[in-house]
């Protein structure tokens, strides 16, 4: 995948969050980024607030509306899981289409094939329309595909997070993503993007498994005790030195993690968060940007 229109970036990461942490944030979460209004989701069950990077990638926080459907909750792709943790996170391709997918969806099939050749079992669904309708009354609209285990006739989604989905712009990306309004990528924090993901599957085979799957899509170096590839965004080669991806067993439960790039030195190494419940803590690491 040497061609530039194949390199995978890093899109979004996903973070559940209580509803009422988009309505009434407590202090500690409303003083850690700036927020960009988000929306409902293409059938009512979900809304978010987008915290943007200026390296143009994001973190979505993302909650179920009050009052729905127990059940359709639990039929959601994140319905299981808990509140104050990263559930899921998403990769894209450079350019956008705005008038249909385009070459994006050719150079997905590509990608769909490299993995495929991995042989493990894993592969990529085809693309699903997704959308939402921003609070201005803009239409935003995508497509995205999520990892698979099993042979066709009985597959099922892999369990979110161990590998990145995919969302490929059906509308002009700037329209969902406007990370170049200066206001709006500047944060208390100093947060600049993402440094890190770190993926904790439980299982060195299921490990194995992912790591082949992840040399096919990324690049990077192996090693005995650890895999960590090179995760590329839209302007991070002129902000950061650059984020990875890190995979690495665990022996109880699955985890996904970040840290983030800021540019304010008093927080070079500090941790900021806060409680989400008497249980959970949501917390950033803050390491250097440059």
């Amino acid at each position: 995948m040497s061609s530039s229109a194949t390199t995978p970036l890093l899109d979004h990461i996903v973070i559940l969050v209580p509803h009422s942490f988009l309505t009434s944030p407590p202090e500690w979460f409303a003083n850690l980024f700036t927020f960009y209004p988000g929306g409902r989701h293409a059938g009512g069950l979900s809304d978010n607030a987008l915290v943007l990077f200026a390296d143009g990638s994001y973190i979505e926080f993302f909650a179920f509306v009050p009052g729905i459907d127990p059940v359709q909750r639990e039929q959601h792709r994140w319905g299981k899981q808990k509140e104050g943790t990263v559930i899921d996170w998403a990769l894209t391709l450079p350019g956008s289409a705005g008038e249909g997918l385009g070459e994006l969806g050719k150079s997905f099939k590509t990608i769909q094939t490299a993995v495929k050749e991995s042989h493990t079992g894993i592969s990529y669904s085809d693309l699903t329309p997704g959308g939402r309708d921003r609070p201005d009354g803009v239409e935003l609209k995508w497509a995205i595909s999520s990892a698979q285990e099993g042979q066709d006739g009985s597959k099922k989604n892999l369990e979110p997070g161990l590998l990145p989905f995919w969302c490929l712009d059906d509308t002009k990306r700037e329209l969902r993503v406007p990370y170049k309004q200066d206001q709006v990528v500047k944060h208390p924090t100093g947060a600049v993007g993402v440094s890190l993901v770190s993926v904790t599957p439980t299982g060195g085979a299921q490990a194995e498994r992912l790591d082949k799957v992840y040399n096919a899509l990324l690049s990077g170096e192996t090693s005995e005790d650890d895999s960590i590839w090179d995760l590329a965004t839209l302007e991070g080669e002129k902000i950061h030195t650059g984020g990875q991806v890190r995979l690495e067993p665990a022996r109880d439960v699955k985890r996904v993690s970040i840290a983030l790039f800021t540019e304010l030195k008093e927080l070079e190494g500090k941790k900021v968060g806060g409680n989400v419940d008497d249980n959970i803590k949501l917390e950033f690491e803050l390491v250097a940007a440059k």
